[in-house]
This record gives structure tokens, sequence and C-alpha cells, in this order.
């Protein structure tokens, strides 16, 4: 028997035959005198005849060799032995490492390594091994391997592996030798580990912020301490890694915190690569850029594969030292700003009182409410600013606005500004007063007036009362005096003053109307009106002198002149005839002119000596109560002289070339010029070309030298008179109006130096100052020398017509100019805007349009639009210098798209035009209306709805089904805008079972189309009856046949005693009446008798019962029928119903 490995059994069976008939028992017997590495597993036994038993031993090996036993079979029966000898052999398996030495090399410390070595079996049995606990623990056990597994069952001819890990924990070397046990090997195998441990040392240090140096230990927390940092400034620390090791460092600087506080730091690099023996250096910045305070916050110095150094960072960003007057200003209660009002306006002191210069800049952008007066500077340290922030209200509502300032770039203060509007509500205190008739007086008397001046408004108010009539004799204060002259201050909620009158005047004033009008805080605006008039005597000549021109001696001329008195009152006149004499009379002399009059007087001249100038001044002509008047005389106007002059130049013999010297800027001719031998004449032009005018009657001098060959030479003196320049063009465009144009004016500088212009626009046509048209440029225009430079030349105008004006540029140093005539005809504005409004049919959507008064005065709009969908106020009213806003609405009544025109027409301002685009939607559903009836009955309701025609219409009624019936048409008046409520009445009248569906059209050529669901339910009908009958008579019971086609109905009774003649075919929605008789009760019978009569339609299957009840003159009283609400249109309903339960 063969064995691998020692204290491995092994087996090894046989069979025994029992070739005899008797069976028998056998034994095993060892022979060894020691214990045999044998053992029998089957001792003993029975063998049947004829049979096997199967013997079998097992070999236990001790060492590896060949060992031998002796062992006896006995059969005792048969007295038979035979003796066995078991040999047995023992080697050693083939199980074996893959290697017997393992080196882990050098290992950073707390690194892990691992390594896997593998268990190889060359047998083809498994075997079993286990490595010893003790074996992977280094001496003092201060480090230990770690295998996985430790132990296992390698398969037949397989390897397995075995994972070594090695994590060292101190420096230096360290040996291990794994002892590993394989069953059935004798001794077990080693295998060798070593490995070398090392650690990476860094030395770190810091440089605080203020010079300070301190180690930092690994694990332990350095604090850094920036202190308190200006917003824009910056503070640093140095850190310094130096490398003793033997190794090269890699060192990670990471910051760790809230990365809102991580922004406001900086670290130079980010890794760095540190040699043995080296050092490298590591900045990091706190550079806030915003208000903060560094809590939390760290950096890590990471060695990699080393230890890891943590600071923890402390410090404040504070903003610079600037310095506000005030964070929160409330304006308080402030007038509505109108345009003159001088508006409340607050400074605002911005100091630096840091030691370095700031930059400041206003983020606030202004409103039509706020205005700061603020432009981004930079304040020197100790510098201070003033801002002024301006308060213009514009509605009576409270404001609040952050101003905000940014300083720095970095940091941001804002500034509360708080304010409330509120309207100036001062008028006189009774409505009257508005207008004040100061009354019909005449020279000479007085009149006075006391009005009443009341304050409503919320705070006190300061005025003054002006007067500014436009009769120059009421500017006198004897004639119309108003008082309180001087400044006046009224409480709030109720101030009251008298404002007094007084009316004296010393002449004849036609009626007038004046107004008075009240001055506040830079505002004017008008009081109340002033009207009266004084009557007097007002006569005036048609002319204030009279010419006759040249008259011959001893001839005359007459001339006609005309008093008139405009007057109130009639006068006497006479006119001074002595002094007319001796040359002059008038005709007549005296007389009576009544008011309205005209006198027609005659001047006749007469002289009677030589003269040149015959005068006789102030005439008078005395009027009671008028002045005299005085007649004066007129004279002539002188030419100009001409420009250019020509000299004739002679030659005395031979050939002449002069070259003529001249002498004055405004004279120039040719160089030189040829006179040929006994030339009779020769012209030299000069040409007189002034750059200036000439002023006061002098002249431009000059002189022109003809040098001749002969030594002798001729001198002429030039004298020239330069007239005002001609227009430099004149320019002629067409535009519309309310469309800014922009005109070029090409000036010219005709010296050799620069110029400065005025320049002045003259407006020639209107000659009347009109603010709808603005007509400017700059004031001042500066031109090179000899040079041409553009003028811009702005036009705009708010109203069609033609505009001239005179543009000038005038020199202010030598008072030259040149000048341009520019017409501008502006023709019909355009469409200003186009609006988009949708809504649906009678829903109402609001457009809005501003507009801007630049005039000085209110100016009144009218609207015009001629889309009846569109409500628009009729008149605006935009007061000066303000803008107003114009609210229209659109309200559709048909659906559809179309385009309309909204003009709005000033006297001022001309014509707006806005096109607007309308689109109408379709309406919705109006309301449900929801009908109940049983069969046979009906069911009305009213439709209700506003109708906004804008003119009487009518609509028309329509269903889509035949249960619901309704007028055919409905006359409505006119609804305009707010509408009119209009009822329709619906009648349901069913006619089969069931719920009901139909739709209500109304619909109307200029009212629209509305649309109500109908929404109806037919119940089982409801028994009708009982009919009383006395005996020997008849009742006739209506019946209707509420089906859309003809119907023949059979009818029965359930009682002989009552009998029923039936009726023809009822055609649809007709009733017919059904007579039932009562011939009386069956003898012996006492009481009422009652009966059922039952109504059939074999065709619709359909029944109709009434229940007729009969009665004798004693026992069977009349009985009132149970009540019944149904329509009164017809008696059939009462008699059809209750059929629908037994119909279907």
């Amino acid at each position: 028997m063969a064995s691998v490995g020692i204290g491995t059994p092994v087996c090894r069976v046989f069979s025994v035959m029992n070739p005899t008939r008797k069976p028998y028992s056998f034994t095993w017997r060892c022979e060894d005198s020691s214990p045999p590495p044998f053992r029998c597993l089957t001792p003993k036994g029975t063998i049947q005849p004829g049979k096997k038993v199967e013997s079998s031993f097992e070999f236990l090996a001790q060492e590896l060799d060949t060992v031998e036993s002796f062992w006896t079979f006995l059969i005792t029966e048969q007295s038979i032995s035979v003796p066995f000898l078991l040999v047995g052999t023992a080697r050693e398996p083939v199980v074996y490492l893959d290697r017997a030495h393992l080196n882990l090399g050098s290992l950073l410390v707390g690194r892990e390594i691992q390594e896997t070595v593998y268990m190889v079996n060359g047998e083809d049995v498994p075997f079993d091994f286990s490595i010893r606990e003790n074996s992977r623990h280094s001496e003092a056990f201060h480090d230990s391997l770690l295998l996985e597994p430790l132990k296992g069952t390698v398969l037949p001819r397989d390897r397995f592996p075995v994972a070594v890990s090695f994590n060292p924990t101190q420096e230096g070397s360290v040996t291990f030798n794994l002892k590993c046990d394989v069953r059935g090997k004798a001794q077990p195998f080693t295998l060798n580990v070593k490995a070398e441990g090392y650690s990476m040392s860094a030395c770190v240090c810091c440089e605080g912020p203020e010079g300070d140096v301190t180690e930092l230990g690994p694990g332990k927390p350095h604090q850094v301490d920036f202190r308190q940092v200006e917003l824009s400034d910056k503070s640093s620390c140095n850190f310094l890694v130096l490398n003793p090791g033997k190794y090269t460092l890699d060192v990670q600087y990471e910051l760790w915190g809230p990365a809102e506080l991580q922004r406001h730091l900086l670290v130079e690099q980010g890794n760095a690569s540190v040699a043995v023996g080296q050092q490298s250096r590591c900045t990091l910045t706190f550079a806030p850029v915003h208000k903060c305070v560094l809590k939390e916050t760290g950096l890590s110095i990471k060695i990699k594969n080393g230890p890891v150094f943590t600071c923890s960072l402390s410090g404040a960003a504070v903003p610079p030292g600037v310095e506000f007057s005030f964070l929160k200003h409330n304006f308080g209660l402030n007038f509505i700003y109108q345009a003159g009002m001088v508006p409340s306006c607050q400074t605002l002191l911005i100091t630096n009182k840091g030691e370095r210069g700031v930059s400041l800049e206003c983020l606030f952008s202004n409103t039509a409410f706020l205005e700061v007066g603020f432009l981004p500077e930079v304040l020197p340290p100790g510098g201070a600013v003033e801002v002024p922030i301006t308060f213009y209200p514009r509605e009576a509502v409270r404001y609040q606005e952050r101003v905000v300032f940014q300083i720095n770039a970095c940091t941001k203060q804002a500034v509360e500004i708080l304010g409330q509007g509120t309207e100036m509500k001062i008028s006189v205190e009774e409505p009257r007063h508005k207008v004040v008739n100061l009354g019909v007086i005449q020279v000479g008397q007085k009149t006075k007036r006391a009005i009443p001046l009341v304050n409503n408004s919320l705070v006190p108010l300061a005025f003054s009362l002006i007067s500014s009539p436009s009769l120059e004799v009421l500017l006198d204060s004897k004639v119309l005096s108003v008082r309180p002259a001087g400044e006046v201050t009224l409480r709030g909620g109720g101030g009251r003053c008298l404002v007094e009158l007084q009316f004296s005047p010393r002449q004849r004033m036609a009626p007038f109307s004046e107004e008075l009008q009240l001055e506040c805080l830079g505002t004017v605006r008008p009081l109340l009106v002033l009207k009266g008039c004084c009557q007097g005597v007002e006569v005036s000549l048609d002319q204030d002198y009279v010419p006759f021109g040249a008259i011959a001696q001893r001839c005359q001329a007459n001339r006609r002149i005309v008093m008139t008195n405009t007057g109130d009152i009639g006068a006497c006149f006479k006119w001074d005839v002595k002094k007319f004499a001796p040359h002059f009379s008038i005709c007549p002399t005296e007389g009576y002119i009544c008011p309205g009059m005209e006198v027609p007087f005659d001047v006749t001249f007469a002289p009677t000596e030589l003269s040149q100038d015959l005068r006789n001044d102030n005439l008078p002509c005395t009027i009671e109560g008028v002045q005299p008047s005085n007649s004066p005389w007129q004279g002539p106007v002188l030419p100009l002289p001409s420009p250019r002059r020509w000299w004739c130049l002679r030659a005395r013999g031979q050939r002449w070339v002069l070259r003529p010297v001249i002498e004055g800027e405004h004279w120039s001719g040719p160089p030189s010029i040829i006179l040929e031998p006994h030339q009779q004449c020769h012209a030299y032009e000069i040409t007189y070309r002034p750059l200036v005018m000439t002023t006061d009657g002098k002249k431009h001098q000059g002189s022109v030298f003809f040098a001749f060959p002969d030594g002798t030479g001729i001198l002429y003196t030039l004298l020239g008179s330069s007239e005002p320049p001609k227009a430099a063009g004149t320019i002629t465009h067409e535009m519309p109006c309310k469309t800014p144009y922009t005109e070029l004016l090409h000036v010219q500088n005709w010296l050799n130096k620069s110029q400065r212009f005025r320049v002045v626009v003259d407006m020639m046509k209107p000659d009347r100052p009109d603010s709808t048209v603005m007509l400017k440029g700059l004031d001042y225009l500066d031109v090179p020398a000899l040079a041409k430079r553009d003028y811009k030349l702005s036009f705009f105008s708010y109203r069609e017509g033609l505009f001239s004006a005179k543009v000038t540029f005038r020199n202010e140093l030598t008072k030259e100019y040149l000048f341009y005539y520019v017409t501008f005809k502006a023709t019909a504005a355009g469409v200003a805007r186009t609006l988009e409004m949708a809504t649906a049919v009678r829903q109402m959507a609001t457009g809005l349009l501003t507009l801007e008064n630049p005039l000085p005065s209110a100016v009144s709009f009218t609207t015009d639009c001629r889309n009846t969908d569109i409500n628009v106020l009729p008149q605006l009213c935009v007061p000066a210098l303000s803008t107003g806003t114009l609210m229209f609405e659109y309200q559709p009544l048909r659906e559809g798209d179309s385009t309309t025109r909204l003009s709005l027409h000033s006297v001022e301002l001309g014509y707006f035009h806005y096109d607007l685009l309308l689109q109408a939607t379709p309406a919705p559903r109006e309301k449900p209306l929801y009908f109940r009836a049983a069969l046979g009955s009906g069911h009305s309701a009213s439709a209700k709805f506003t109708n906004y025609s804008r003119v009487k219409t009518e609509y028309t009624c329509k269903t889509d089904s035949p249960d619901f019936t309704v007028e055919r048409t409905v006359a409505v008046p006119a609804g305009y805008q707010g509408g009119t409520q209009v009822c329709v009445e619906v009648y349901f009248e069913p006619c089969q079972l069931g719920e009901s569906r139909a739709l209500l059209t109304l619909s109307s050529s200029s009212g629209g189309e509305y649309l109500f669901p109908l929404c109806g339910s037919c119940t089982l009908p409801k028994p009708q009856g009982p009919f009383s009958i006395r005996a020997g008579s008849s009742v006739s019971i209506p019946f209707k046949n509420v089906f859309p086609q003809a119907t023949a109905f059979s009818f029965q009774l359930d009682n002989p005693a009552f009998a029923v003649r039936g009726v023809d075919p009822i055609r649809p929605k007709k009733t017919q009446s059904v007579l039932v008789s009562f011939q009386g009760p069956p003898s012996g019978s006492q009481g009422p008798c009652s009966g059922k009569l039952t109504v059939t339609s074999p065709a619709l299957r359909a029944r109709a019962t009434a229940c007729p009840g009969c009665t004798t003159s004693k026992a069977f009283p009349p009985r009132r029928p149970p009540p019944y609400r149904s329509p009164p249109k017809t008696p059939a309903n009462q008699a059809w119903v209750k059929h629908a339960s037994q119909i279907l």
C-alpha cells in the first residue's frame, strides 16, 4: 500500500470467497510484536456458501519509509490459517509555495502594500494547509502581516492564492518567517518576508501678518489672526515648508470652510514639490471684497503620504472709513410737483475719514420723483463731497426709495429716502367767488370786494397774490389794488384769510376780464377772474399827421380826417382855428360827437408865400376829457455807390511791363500789365472784394501805384463802400409735423484766421412767438481759417404750417456776419403710434395714451373716433409743462378684426393720430337656463341679457329644438355703454321623457349675438282630475297632442256606467275636447261611482289617464281639484297629464 505523506490513512479492499456448501466464520490476526501501522477494518465475519466477503485494511504512515506487517486469516471450524504480508510505503507530497522569499521593499509608514503568493499542489489529491498565527508577527509584535486566508484546501493539480498585506507602523527593517503546515508533510515549510518602513517628515513654519514666526505641529491647529482689514485692502501671511527627509515632498495647500468666505482668501500656489534639503514658500492673502468675518475657516497643508498641518484663520473685513451725514431722510409731506415749482432738496455729505483715497459711485438711476446729483469720483483722505437729493412727488402717495452708493467697487451703502406727495388745495371758499364782478362805474368812483380764501391742504402753504393785467392802466395800484400784497402763510387743514380788491378807475375802460393768480413754491396758478368796466369818453383821429406835398402858390389842396368816438359818453369838440392860420383851415371847427359816431373834417392847405417847408405842429382840438393831438412830417432816402472802378493808362513810345503795387486788403488786381508802344489807352481792372462792412459813413481806403521805366510813376487813391452781405442761401424743406428734422447749414470762414460766430435765429413767419415750434441749434460755432463747417439746425413743429426764419452767424468781435433764409413747411402729421387691443365680445379693454404739453399754458384736446365700439372722453385738458393721460375703452359688440383711427386735436398742438388694431374674440355663452316639466305640461323661464347697442334695435330669437319656443323678435331701446337689461320668455313643452338640450340664439345687426344653453328635463306626467259628473249629464275634457306629428288616440273606460265619444286624429300641438257622459249608477248601488278614462295611441304606445268622478245628488258633493301650477296658455294641459308613465 502506497501513501502520499504521513498521517493520512490509505485503505485497501479485497474479496474472500466460500467455495463450499457450508457457511463458516473467519478472523484476521496480527502477528507483529509492536503496534503495526496497519488496521483491519473487517477483523471477523461469516461467509455464506458460494458467497464473497470483502476484507478491508487501512494503512496510516507514521514516517517516510517502507514498513511490513504479518497477518493470519483463520477459519476456526475448518482449522485453516493462511498467512498474509502487508507492505506499506509513504513519500513526501508534492505541495509547496511558489517562492521561498518575499521582499516588500521600502514602504511608507502607514501605507499598506499587498503581494500574492501561491500554494501549489502537484498531487492528484487535495491537501489542506494552515499558516501558524504566531509566525505572522515580528519581534515584540511591533508589526504584523495580514494573510488572507490563513488556511485552506489546494485542489489536485492546482494552486491556491494567498494575499500577503503589510502596513508598517514604524521606521526600520523588519523580517517575518511564515510557517505553513500541510497535512501529510512531516515538516512545515517557511516563507521569508522582508520589508523596510520609512516616513515623510516635514518642518512647517508660519510667518504671521505681524511678522512673528511660529513652527507648526501636525495635528495641532495653529491660529492666524488677520485682524481688521479694510475693503479693497489686503493682509498676508507666509508658510515655509522644509524637507529634512530622504525623499522629495509633494505639498498641497487647501482652504476649508464656507465657500462664501473662501472667495476672500487667495493662496499663491495650490501644489508644490520640495526636494531633499530644500524649502518652499507659500503666501496666503486675505483680500475681502465685501464686509465679512472670518470664522470656521482655515488652511490645510497636506504632505503627500505624510502629516497634515492645519491653520485656523480669523479676521474681519471692515468698510472704508467713509462717513455719510445721514442714512435715512424723510422729506415729509410735499406738494405734488409741477413745472416751475421749487422742489424739496436735501444735501448728503459724504466724508472720507480713512487714510486712503476711495472711489465713489452711485448705483441709483434717477426716477421721475427722485433725482440724485452725483457723478463718480475719487475722494481723497479727509475729502468730502456734497450730494444733492431732490424730491419731485408726482402723486399723492407715499414714496420710499433706496439710494445705493458703491465704495471702491466692492462695498455698498444704502441711503433710505422717504417722502409723501400731497395735493395743493387752496382756493376761494365759495365757488361763486371764482368770478368777481367789480361792476360798471364811472371815473372817480370806487368799489371794494372781500373774498375769503381757504387752504384745504394737509400742510401750511405760503403764497403771494399776482395781478398781471393785460391792460396797462390796471397795473397802477391806485386803479386796481389787491391785498394782502406780500407773502401770506396759511396753516394746513382749513387756514383762512381775506383777499381785498379795490377798483377806482381814472379814465374810461372797456369791459375787461383779468385773472388774479396765486404764486406758490415757484408756480403760478389761477385763483379768480376779475370783471369790470369804467364808462367815459374816448375820441381819436384816424391819422396823426396830414401831408399835402408840393403845392403851387395861390393854389390849394384838401385832405379829409375822421374823428371817432369809441367811448360810452358823447362829448363836445372844438378846434383852435387861430393855430391853423394863415396857410391851413379846417371845417367844421366845433360840434358834438355821440358814442360810436364818426365826424369827418376837411382840412384845406392854401399857401400864400413861397417856401420849401410849410409846417404847422400842435394843432389842438379841445374835447371834454380828451387830450389834443398833433401832426408831424417825414423825409427821403439816398442810394449807395458801385463797388468796381477801371483806370486808363497810356504808354509813351516803347513796350512797358508794369507791376502795380496795391495796398489795402479789400482790393486786388492783375499782378502785371503790358503797355504796347504808342498804345492810346490800356484799362487796368481793380476788384473790390470787402471782407468787412463800412459803417457810419466811413469808406474803405487803399491805393494802387504804377512805376514807369523812365523813373516816373503815378499813384491812385482807392475808396470803397461795403454794403451788408446778401443771404448765403435760401433753404426750403417740407416734412410732416411732429417729426424732428435737422438741416445742415454750410458756414464759410472768409478770413485767414479762426472765427467764432454767435448764432441768432430770428423767426420771420409767424411774426409772433409760437411755443409749438422749435427751431434751435448751438449758440456758438467755431470755424477754422478759410474752412467750412456744417451747422446743425433742428426743427420741430407740433402743427401744420409754413415757418420762415433768418439764421445769422455773427462775429461778435468784428460784427461781421452771414445769414441764411430757411423755410420749413410742416405738412399733416402721420400716425404717431399703433396700438393693438383684443378682448371678447361685450367685454371691455382699456387703453392709455400719454400726451405731453410743452407749452406754458394749459392745452385742451378734442377727441374723435368713428368706431362706435371705442368709448373716449370728448375732451382732455393737459396742464402747462406737464403730461396728461387719456384713457379710452374698447367694447366690441360683434366678433371680428377691425381697424380704426383715434385722433386728438388741439388748436395749439395740432393733430395726433393713433391707429387702433382691434380684435374681438367670440363671447362666452351666457348662463344656462334650466327647465323642468311633466310630460303634457310646460315650464316658462326668462333669458336675461344686457343690451349694449348704441341705437334702438331688434333681436331675432330662435332655438334649435321644437321643445323650446320663444318669440320671433324682441325690440329693445338703445343701451349705450352702461347697457340695458332685456328679458326674453322661453317656454319648454317636452314631447318625450328625459333630458333635452337646445341653444337659444339672440342676434342683432347692431347689438351682436347672445347664446343661451337650454337644459330641459321631462318627468312622468301627473294625474288629472277627478272630474265631477252628475247622472244623466256629461263633461268635456280638453286633450292636447304634444307630439310633433298627427296622432290617432283610442279612449277606454273601466266602468260601464261611463261612456266616451271617440275623436278623429289630432293634429300636432293641437287641443281637442273629449266628451265623457254618465248614465247613472248600476241598480242597487249607492254612493258615488268612479271610473278611469285611458287614452291610448297604438302607434306611439302611449296612454293618458284621467280620473273622472260621478256623484249623486245626495251622496257625492262637489270636489275641488288639487292645486297644480301649469301654464295658463291652453286648457289642454289640464287634461293631458300623467300619461308618460305608461307611454314607454
